[in-house]
Protein backbone atom coordinates (compact mmCIF):
# COMPACT_ATOMS: atom_id res chain seq x y z
CA UNK A 1 0.00 0.00 0.00
CA UNK A 2 2.30 2.84 -1.04
CA UNK A 3 0.93 6.54 -0.25
CA UNK A 4 0.19 8.81 -2.94
CA UNK A 5 2.32 11.79 -3.81
CA UNK A 6 2.56 15.35 -1.85
CA UNK A 7 -0.47 17.03 -2.76
CA UNK A 8 -1.91 20.32 -1.90
CA UNK A 9 -4.77 18.66 -0.09
CA UNK A 10 -5.14 20.18 3.52
CA UNK A 11 -8.24 18.56 4.61
CA UNK A 12 -8.84 14.46 3.15
CA UNK A 13 -12.44 13.13 4.08
CA UNK A 14 -12.16 9.33 4.58
CA UNK A 15 -15.23 6.98 4.10
CA UNK A 16 -14.89 3.20 4.81
CA UNK A 17 -17.47 1.39 3.65
CA UNK A 18 -18.64 -1.96 3.88
CA UNK A 19 -21.78 -2.74 1.57
CA UNK A 20 -22.98 0.86 2.16
CA UNK A 21 -24.84 1.02 -1.12
CA UNK A 22 -27.73 2.48 0.64
CA UNK A 23 -26.66 5.79 1.78
CA UNK A 24 -22.66 6.52 0.31
CA UNK A 25 -24.20 8.39 -2.64
CA UNK A 26 -25.22 11.14 0.12
CA UNK A 27 -22.54 11.05 2.28
CA UNK A 28 -20.05 11.20 -0.34
CA UNK A 29 -22.40 14.06 -2.08
CA UNK A 30 -22.23 16.02 1.14
CA UNK A 31 -18.74 15.69 1.54
CA UNK A 32 -17.92 16.92 -2.08
CA UNK A 33 -19.62 20.00 -1.22
CA UNK A 34 -18.01 21.28 1.87
CA UNK A 35 -15.60 23.75 0.68
CA UNK A 36 -13.65 22.71 3.15
CA UNK A 37 -12.65 19.18 2.44
CA UNK A 38 -9.59 19.22 -0.59
CA UNK A 39 -10.44 15.54 -1.30
CA UNK A 40 -12.97 12.74 -0.71
CA UNK A 41 -11.60 8.81 -0.42
CA UNK A 42 -13.97 5.97 -0.14
CA UNK A 43 -12.41 2.62 0.90
CA UNK A 44 -14.69 -0.33 0.14
CA UNK A 45 -14.14 -2.94 2.51
CA UNK A 46 -14.56 -5.71 0.29
CA UNK A 47 -18.24 -4.68 -0.60
CA UNK A 48 -20.22 -7.33 -2.88
CA UNK A 49 -22.76 -4.47 -3.54
CA UNK A 50 -22.51 -1.25 -5.70
CA UNK A 51 -20.59 0.55 -3.16
CA UNK A 52 -17.46 1.01 -5.13
CA UNK A 53 -19.21 1.69 -8.32
CA UNK A 54 -21.05 4.58 -6.46
CA UNK A 55 -17.88 6.01 -5.39
CA UNK A 56 -16.46 6.08 -9.05
CA UNK A 57 -19.50 7.80 -10.57
CA UNK A 58 -19.18 10.56 -8.30
CA UNK A 59 -15.53 10.87 -9.76
CA UNK A 60 -14.02 10.83 -5.87
CA UNK A 61 -10.38 8.44 -5.28
CA UNK A 62 -11.89 5.11 -4.98
CA UNK A 63 -10.00 1.85 -3.32
CA UNK A 64 -11.49 -1.43 -2.88
CA UNK A 65 -9.81 -3.90 -0.76
CA UNK A 66 -10.41 -7.32 -2.63
CA UNK A 67 -11.93 -9.20 1.19
CA UNK A 68 -13.66 -7.50 3.80
CA UNK A 69 -11.13 -6.87 6.72
CA UNK A 70 -12.65 -4.32 8.75
CA UNK A 71 -13.18 -0.90 9.30
CA UNK A 72 -9.81 0.33 11.40
CA UNK A 73 -7.87 -1.12 8.10
CA UNK A 74 -9.98 0.73 5.76
CA UNK A 75 -9.26 3.51 7.76
CA UNK A 76 -5.44 3.39 7.71
CA UNK A 77 -5.83 2.28 3.83
CA UNK A 78 -7.69 5.79 3.18
CA UNK A 79 -4.93 7.64 5.35
CA UNK A 80 -2.21 6.25 3.30
CA UNK A 81 -3.16 7.08 0.08
CA UNK A 82 -3.62 10.87 1.03
CA UNK A 83 -0.93 13.26 2.63
CA UNK A 84 -3.23 15.80 4.29
CA UNK A 85 -2.38 17.11 7.71
CA UNK A 86 -6.07 17.24 8.58
CA UNK A 87 -8.29 14.03 8.04
CA UNK A 88 -11.85 13.73 8.18
CA UNK A 89 -13.68 10.46 9.42
CA UNK A 90 -17.43 9.51 8.14
CA UNK A 91 -19.06 5.99 8.24
CA UNK A 92 -20.97 5.61 5.05
CA UNK A 93 -23.81 4.45 6.72
CA UNK A 94 -24.71 7.84 8.27
CA UNK A 95 -27.93 10.05 7.02
CA UNK A 96 -28.44 13.33 7.03
CA UNK A 97 -25.29 14.53 6.37
CA UNK A 98 -24.86 17.94 4.91
CA UNK A 99 -22.01 20.35 4.48
CA UNK A 100 -22.75 22.43 7.30
CA UNK A 101 -22.80 19.20 9.57
CA UNK A 102 -18.98 18.73 8.04
CA UNK A 103 -17.84 22.10 8.78
CA UNK A 104 -18.69 22.33 11.88
CA UNK A 105 -16.81 19.07 12.35
CA UNK A 106 -13.64 21.09 10.84
CA UNK A 107 -13.26 23.89 12.12
CA UNK A 108 -12.03 23.71 15.48
CA UNK A 109 -9.39 21.31 14.00
CA UNK A 110 -8.78 23.21 11.43
CA UNK A 111 -8.55 26.26 14.07
CA UNK A 112 -6.33 24.59 16.17
CA UNK A 113 -8.67 25.07 18.79
CA UNK A 114 -8.84 21.21 19.16
CA UNK A 115 -6.31 18.38 17.51
CA UNK A 116 -9.82 16.33 17.38
CA UNK A 117 -13.24 16.95 17.58
CA UNK A 118 -15.50 14.22 17.78
CA UNK A 119 -19.38 14.26 16.25
CA UNK A 120 -22.24 13.34 18.42
CA UNK A 121 -25.70 12.21 17.82
CA UNK A 122 -28.32 14.52 19.47
CA UNK A 123 -29.91 12.15 21.63
CA UNK A 124 -31.70 15.34 23.81
CA UNK A 125 -29.99 17.65 26.08
CA UNK A 126 -29.27 15.75 29.31
CA UNK A 127 -28.07 12.33 27.47
CA UNK A 128 -25.98 14.64 25.23
CA UNK A 129 -24.41 15.86 28.94
CA UNK A 130 -23.97 12.91 30.21
CA UNK A 131 -22.44 11.55 26.89
CA UNK A 132 -19.68 14.18 26.48
CA UNK A 133 -18.91 13.98 30.29
CA UNK A 134 -18.72 10.32 30.70
CA UNK A 135 -18.51 8.79 26.76
CA UNK A 136 -17.96 6.27 25.64
CA UNK A 137 -17.50 8.66 22.55
CA UNK A 138 -16.84 5.65 20.08
CA UNK A 139 -18.75 8.03 16.80
CA UNK A 140 -17.30 7.25 13.73
CA UNK A 141 -17.08 10.93 12.74
CA UNK A 142 -14.78 12.87 13.56
CA UNK A 143 -12.01 15.37 12.46
CA UNK A 144 -8.72 15.15 13.91
CA UNK A 145 -4.66 15.99 13.10
CA UNK A 146 -2.93 13.07 11.05
CA UNK A 147 -0.43 13.26 13.93
CA UNK A 148 -3.20 11.72 16.40
CA UNK A 149 -3.95 8.61 13.62
CA UNK A 150 -0.04 7.68 13.11
CA UNK A 151 0.15 7.58 16.33
CA UNK A 152 -2.15 4.66 17.10
CA UNK A 153 -0.58 1.10 18.03
CA UNK A 154 -0.61 -0.76 14.85
CA UNK A 155 -2.42 -3.76 17.14
CA UNK A 156 -5.62 -1.25 17.27
CA UNK A 157 -5.56 -0.60 13.88
CA UNK A 158 -8.20 -3.87 13.76
CA UNK A 159 -11.63 -4.52 14.23
CA UNK A 160 -13.91 -2.03 16.53
CA UNK A 161 -11.03 -1.03 18.07
CA UNK A 162 -9.82 1.99 16.39
CA UNK A 163 -12.06 5.04 18.15
CA UNK A 164 -10.72 3.85 21.46
CA UNK A 165 -7.86 3.89 20.23
CA UNK A 166 -7.88 7.37 18.82
CA UNK A 167 -9.34 8.53 21.99
CA UNK A 168 -6.08 7.39 24.17
CA UNK A 169 -3.72 8.18 21.58
CA UNK A 170 -4.86 12.15 21.32
CA UNK A 171 -4.83 12.16 25.24
CA UNK A 172 -1.59 10.14 25.31
CA UNK A 173 -0.27 12.67 22.97
CA UNK A 174 -1.20 15.62 25.47
CA UNK A 175 -3.87 17.11 22.80
CA UNK A 176 -7.24 18.49 23.12
CA UNK A 177 -10.26 16.53 21.91
CA UNK A 178 -13.61 18.15 21.82
CA UNK A 179 -17.46 16.86 20.90
CA UNK A 180 -19.97 18.47 19.15
CA UNK A 181 -23.31 17.89 18.80
CA UNK A 182 -24.35 17.25 15.51
CA UNK A 183 -28.29 17.64 15.27
CA UNK A 184 -30.51 15.43 12.80
CA UNK A 185 -27.47 13.33 12.15
CA UNK A 186 -28.43 9.69 11.93
CA UNK A 187 -27.04 5.90 11.18
CA UNK A 188 -28.46 2.82 9.57
CA UNK A 189 -28.55 0.25 12.79
CA UNK A 190 -26.91 -2.63 11.99
CA UNK A 191 -30.41 -4.63 12.77
CA UNK A 192 -31.71 -2.71 9.56
CA UNK A 193 -29.06 -3.50 7.32
CA UNK A 194 -27.94 -7.56 8.25
CA UNK A 195 -31.49 -8.48 9.69
CA UNK A 196 -32.10 -8.98 13.45
CA UNK A 197 -30.00 -11.83 14.48
CA UNK A 198 -26.98 -11.07 12.37
CA UNK A 199 -27.19 -7.26 13.06
CA UNK A 200 -27.40 -7.93 16.77
CA UNK A 201 -24.80 -10.74 16.86
CA UNK A 202 -22.25 -7.60 14.79
CA UNK A 203 -23.85 -4.93 17.74
CA UNK A 204 -22.50 -7.81 20.60
CA UNK A 205 -19.40 -8.26 18.71
CA UNK A 206 -18.44 -4.47 18.58
CA UNK A 207 -19.29 -3.16 22.23
CA UNK A 208 -17.57 -6.49 23.34
CA UNK A 209 -14.26 -5.28 21.26
CA UNK A 210 -14.50 -1.75 22.33
CA UNK A 211 -14.13 -3.07 25.97
CA UNK A 212 -11.53 -4.93 25.57
CA UNK A 213 -9.43 -2.42 23.61
CA UNK A 214 -10.71 -0.07 26.35
CA UNK A 215 -9.39 -2.37 29.07
CA UNK A 216 -6.57 -3.60 27.64
CA UNK A 217 -5.01 0.27 26.59
CA UNK A 218 -5.75 0.90 30.51
CA UNK A 219 -4.03 -2.46 32.12
CA UNK A 220 -1.08 -2.56 29.70
CA UNK A 221 -0.64 1.35 28.76
CA UNK A 222 1.43 0.49 25.04
CA UNK A 223 4.17 3.03 23.52
CA UNK A 224 2.63 5.00 20.51
CA UNK A 225 3.85 4.16 17.74
CA UNK A 226 6.65 6.20 15.83
CA UNK A 227 6.10 8.38 13.45
CA UNK A 228 7.47 6.88 10.27
CA UNK A 229 6.95 3.36 11.77
CA UNK A 230 7.23 0.82 8.63
CA UNK A 231 3.21 -0.42 8.07
CA UNK A 232 2.16 -4.04 8.95
CA UNK A 233 0.59 -6.68 6.85
CA UNK A 234 -1.30 -4.62 3.95
CA UNK A 235 -4.41 -5.83 2.68
CA UNK A 236 -4.58 -6.69 -1.31
CA UNK A 237 -6.22 -3.73 -3.06
CA UNK A 238 -7.90 -2.77 -6.47
CA UNK A 239 -7.73 0.68 -7.59
CA UNK A 240 -11.22 1.54 -8.85
CA UNK A 241 -10.17 4.86 -10.05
Amino acid sequence: MSPSPPSAARVAAIVPAFNEQASLADVLSALKATAQVDEVIVVSDGSTDETAAIGRALGVKTIHHKRNIGKAVAMATGVAHTQAPLLVFVDGDILNLSSYVVEMLISPVASGQAAMNIGLRNRGWLVNAVHRRTGPLLSGIRCLRREVFEAVPEEYLAGYRIETALNWACDRLGLRCQTTVLYALKHLVKEKKRGLLAGARARLDMFASVFAAWLRLRLTRPDLRRRGAPPGAQPELEYIN
